[in-house]
């Protein structure tokens, strides 16, 4: 499934989407009879009180079912994709996890040995944008650059989860531009300030369930300034897998529903160019991973 945070005449909710527009699954749920309350509120509308909520995804694809099963006549409308405003799968997630270095021709073309553990940071919740939202040049810097990155999404609470069972832990996957000011990334000496700025973790367009991506391998991915490639790499590339991933992390920390995991970039970052490039007022960056679609924004004045 591919399910997305949308708002229409500027009321937001949640739905499925489909090749033929967006189904709202809170309206769907009505329709077919799934009224399901959680602890006497309505039918979640929002995308993290549907990944809190235990049994959620499975209700979704049932909701899908019984309308793909249904007589025309008995569909409840869809809504048509020019007629909603995409927003992040989730917009203000618990926590955002990520993994510098994750990418063996990333590290290289820094300067970097490969990393024996991985090197985690966070990236504060607040900077999360979504597709078509601008990314506003920041006042601190002038050394934006960008970063293509498959993101996952957890689906329900884990500690010390072994790694050949992580994947039933995850929700599933979007795409997250880890935006990040090589300055402040060099004198801060760590790199929460210069990743965490404001509209500095673009995540879009959608979030495509693990049911329908596995393991998260094998995916094609491209960053375009301008229309120009600059990152062109694939999933495969990853030195620590996705199920690797959650299994580290959750031997340290509790990751619960919500919670999203920014997996690396790979090679062809700005700030290693000759001369180096970074992102200016105007500039429209495009990234893209297979199977889950198009992440777009714009640089734009503070």
């Amino acid at each position: 499934m591919r399910l997305v945070t949308y708002s229409r005449n500027g009321v937001p909710s949640i739905g499925v989407e489909l090749d033929a527009g967006i189904l709202d699954i809170p309206d769907a749920a009505s329709r077919f009879g799934h009224a399901h309350h959680i602890k006497g509120l309505g039918f979640p509308n929002e995308m993290i009180d549907l990944l809190q909520w235990e049994a959620g995804l499975g209700v979704v694809k049932q909701i899908l079912e019984r309308y793909r099963s249904a007589s025309s006549g008995k569909r409840p409308s869809l809504h048509a994709h020019d007629s909603v405003k995409l927003q992040a799968p989730l917009p203000r997630p618990g926590k955002i996890i990520a993994l510098g270095l994750n990418y063996a021709d990333h590290a290289r073309e820094t300067g970097k040995e490969i990393p024996q553990t991985p090197v985690v940071f966070a990236k504060f919740p607040s900077c999360v944008i979504g597709p078509g939202d601008p990314i506003r040049m920041p006042t601190v810097s002038k050394k934006i650059d960008w970063e293509v990155e498959l993101g996952v999404v957890i689906g329900k609470s884990c500690r010390n989860v072994a790694q050949e069972d992580a994947l039933s832990y995850i929700a599933g996957y979007t795409i997250i531009n880890d935006v990040g000011a090589r300055d402040l990334q060099k004198s801060d000496v760590q790199w929460v300030r210069a990743k965490s700025l404001d509209g500095f973790c673009p995540m879009g367009p959608a979030l495509v369930t693990v049911d329908e991506l596995g393991d998260g391998s094998g995916l094609k991915m491209q960053t375009r300034v301008n229309g120009a490639i600059k990152q062109d790499s694939t999933t495969s590339n990853m030195i620590r897998g996705v199920a690797s991933i959650v299994s580290y992390l959750s031997s340290s920390f509790l990751l619960e529903p919500g919670d999203v995991i920014a997996t690396g970039t790979p090679a062809g970052v700005g700030f290693v160019r000759t001369p180096p490039e970074y992102l200016k007022v105007g500039d429209n960056i495009e990234l893209f991973i297979e199977k889950i679609g198009n992440l777009r924004n714009r640089i734009v004045e503070s």
